[in-house]
């Protein structure tokens, strides 16, 4: 009987210990709850198409911050409206999330123009149409190969391989007829008095 009365200290000592354990693992999971945010997540809003300025009321409203994380030429969309979020509208996240947004640029696409010089048009046309131009017009001038494209103009001048033009731009593509001016000082008179002319070409 003493023996018993002996241990109960221990016993007391124990469930004491035990008891404060588990207060300590209760605090401590409150405590990682409320630094996580745990079981408080918000629905990302859906406010693709809209511009930034029209999207951050939305976003305030739902706790979430946002940053532009890139921006893409897209011909669905007006420039500077939202193309994309991470994580995706609609998905839950918890407050205070970042959210990763992909804008329409507002500055227009230009695509570096093609070798074209010395192919033919149909060739030409094909090149510029696959770098994705759209407005392709062509003329013809005087020159010694027929379809023979000479070069690209643009704005009224003819430009380099190489210049970055928007998509959207007007080229005309300059091809020969086939049909060579001949300069009027090389025309052989008909006075049979006048001396012939020699051309040197070269």
């Amino acid at each position: 009987m003493f023996d018993k009365i002996l241990k109960l200290p221990v016993y007391i000592h124990l469930l004491a210990i035990m008891a404060v354990g588990c207060i300590v693992v209760y605090v401590t999971l409150k405590g990682i709850d409320s630094y996580t945010n745990h079981n408080q997540a918000v629905k990302v809003p859906d406010v693709r198409g809209l511009q930034i300025e029209d999207a951050i009321p939305f976003l305030n409203e739902n706790l979430l911050n946002y940053t532009i994380l890139d921006s893409i030429h897209t011909k669905e969309l007006p420039p500077g409206a939202i193309v994309e979020l991470m994580p995706e509208a609609n998905s839950k996240v918890k407050k205070n999330r970042i959210i990763y947004i992909t804008v329409n640029a507002k500055s227009e696409e230009t695509v570096p123009i093609p070798v074209v010089k010395d192919i033919s048009y149909r060739q030409a046309s094909a090149l510029l149409k696959a770098r994705g131009f759209v407005n392709v017009e062509w003329k013809y001038v005087s020159s010694d190969f027929r379809d023979l494209t000479l070069g690209v103009e643009y704005g009224g001048k003819i430009i380099e391989s190489g210049t970055r033009v928007p998509l959207t731009a007007k080229l005309i593509l300059i091809i020969g007829d086939g049909h060579s001016v001949i300069p009027a000082d090389t025309l052989v008179s008909d006075d049979p008095n006048q001396e012939e002319k020699v051309v040197d070409w070269f």
